[in-house]
């Protein structure tokens, strides 16, 4: 026991050296709660020796970091995040996600860890951007609204993505069995949110009209949260994705600014615990092993985020002159989701500690973020210089075209408001098509076992024309959603043609499905353990959608009427 309390006595005391020398370097906390704690870990100074202790530290700051983040994302404003943020959201996700995956390949590595450090580098830290925005005095400039949008959209892909490999108990498995027991449990896990979300006001009310002291907002928060936590881990998922939705619950109720304030100092403790816990996980030795990999992973992220975030607000934001540079560079920072994925890899055995890694890239891209996030201009002027006149400016056509899109499609009129309608009915019958998939096969393995062969046979019929059915109500609600796209389209395109639009929307959704399915491709690598040669499949991919991205231009520029061989000649010009 005095070992416990010594070790955690340490970590408390170191936590506000940490702080300081943060502050001393006008850095955010991160920064100095990993340093000191891998200075105060096993492989360094050795002050804190309780290996069991600092891993359910670790855990418990990791429950109580997602709830603090869960406490921020009230499900109200999280629908009014536009198109354009959700999508800049995920084409940046897996864009470094396919980046950190290939050059891990390269370096010789697995796909599954390569898998795992392409999920790493994929998520930009919250804490460093804010924070880091705020010291600088840029928090106000025109791009950080559309970054912080970007960066809730990143944390939910992060609660996804850890529930993902938290739900893979048995490599064994079929790919189908692990996403049926993934989607039931987020399925279960979500219903419990929307019931209790329900009758959380009421049951708060009562409570506050019979004691509505401080700490009962204290107890009743933190009490949601366990509670949600383990009913996670109980459904075979990770404790933080209960967590952050007990967050998001709190979020929900009307004094929740309340909440947030009287939570506020524990959640403090516990994340800045959970740093330093994470921070002591680091292995000093493994840190020298592997140098050149951190250095060429750190090159990755920085390219990937230009390309990523720099690109994809060019096009789809219209970000001007040195903002797509600033924007890639406030994102550069890798966060505490990371870290969270590091963890979630060691029941993995990949033989590479990804913890340690992932310590030193987020602890260097914050330091280059912070160095060179004042220099976009003068970056942006030498970029300049290198790239030609006229595709810049071809480029620059492309921009304004899908901004004016994306204004249209923010617009609120009777086309939008049908758009809006038919996407929520046809995600509704996507999920129920889903569902019903599951259960019909769960159904099926069940009749095989007890049943003469002409019930199976049967039951065959009779699902597959359900599944015909539910699919042809998908189907329809696609094409409603395309009609109705197109006819928004035409409020953009300069011919006001209803037909060329059609063209466009086409080329346009071909070619984000195909650059979808490149990026996101090592997760098929993963869950179906394709050989190498697998590889290639999404760089076909890639090429098939440049193909549609140049039928694209031509179809905006006006030129669709000229002959395939003049078309090919002019996109070699």
């Amino acid at each position: 026991m005095a070992a416990e309390l010594i070790s955690l006595g340490v970590l408390f005391l170191c936590a506000i050296v940490g702080g300081i020398i943060a502050a001393r370097f006008k850095q955010p906390p991160v920064f100095g709660l990993l340093l000191v704690g891998a200075m105060i870990g096993p492989s360094a100074l050795n002050l804190v020796q309780d290996l069991s202790m600092i891993n359910i530290m670790a855990e418990l700051g990791a429950i109580l970091l997602l709830f603090a983040i869960g406490m921020e994302f009230d499900i109200s404003k999280l629908m009014k995040l536009g198109a354009r943020s959700v999508l800049i959201g995920l084409l940046k996700f897996a864009i470094v996600l396919f980046f950190g995956y290939e050059t891990t390949l390269l370096l010789g590595f697995s796909s599954k860890v390569a898998l795992f450090v392409g999920v790493i580098l994929s998520f930009s830290s919250t804490v460093v951007v804010i924070k880091v925005l705020e010291q600088k005095e840029m928090f106000k400039r025109k791009e950080v609204p559309l970054l912080v949008a970007i960066l809730i959209i990143e944390d939910i892909l992060a609660v996804f993505a850890l529930t993902f490999f938290s739900g893979i108990k048995d490599s064994s498995s079929s790919f189908l069995s692990i996403f049926e027991h993934i989607t039931f449990s987020i399925a279960i896990l979500v219903f419990a949110y929307l019931i209790i979300m329900k009758i959380l006001k009421y049951a708060v009310n009562i409570i506050l009209r019979n004691n509505s002291d401080e700490s009962v907002f204290i107890f009743l928060s933190l009490g949601i949260g366990a509670l949600f936590s383990y009913f996670a881990y109980y459904l075979g998922l990770t404790p933080s994705a209960g967590a952050f939705l007990a967050g998001s619950l709190i979020a929900s109720l009307p004094n929740a600014k309340e909440y947030g304030k009287a939570i506020h100092p524990y959640a403090i403790i516990f994340t800045s615990i959970f740093f330093m816990a994470m921070g002591t996980l680091v292995d000093f030795p493994s840190l020298k092993d592997n140098l050149m990999i951190i250095a060429i992973l750190l090159v990755t992220v920085i390219v990937a985020q230009f390309v990523a975030v720099g690109l994809v607000t060019f096009f789809l934001a219209n970000f001007r002159n040195e903002q797509p540079i600033f924007a890639s560079i406030a994102m550069m920072s890798i966060g505490e989701f990371s870290l969270l994925v590091a963890k979630e890899s060691q029941k993995f055995g990949l033989g590479i500690d990804l913890v340690t890694i992932t310590a030193a890239i987020i602890f260097l891209s914050a330091i280059l973020m912070s160095l060179s996030i004042n220099y976009s201009e003068p970056m942006h002027n030498a970029f300049n210089s290198i790239v030609p006149i006229r595709p810049r400016l071809r480029l620059e056509k492309l921009s304004d075209y899908m901004r004016r899109l994306f204004d249209q499609l923010e617009i609120e009129n009777f086309s939008t408001k049908k758009l809006r309608v038919d996407s929520k009915f046809t995600l509704m019958l996507s999920i129920i098509a889903l569902f019903a998939f599951f259960i019909l096969r769960r159904a099926s393995l069940v009749i095989k076992a007890g049943y003469p062969a002409f019930v199976l046979y049967i039951f065959y019929a009779i699902g597959a024309a359900l599944m015909v059915y539910l699919l042809s109500l998908v189907y329809t609600r696609l094409k409603s959603l395309h009609n109705t796209l197109s006819v928004i389209l035409t409020n953009v395109d300069s011919s006001r043609n209803l037909k060329k639009c059609k063209k466009i929307l086409d080329n346009l959704l071909i070619a984000f499905a195909l650059f979808f399915s490149a990026m996101l491709f090592p997760f098929a690598m993963f869950a179906f353990n394709f050989n190498a040669w697998a590889n290639i499949v999404p760089f076909a991919f890639i090429i098939a959608a440049f193909y549609f991205i140049r039928d694209l231009f031509m179809l905006i520029d006006g030129s669709s009427h000229i002959s395939y061989g003049a078309r090919l000649a002019a996109a070699k010009i």
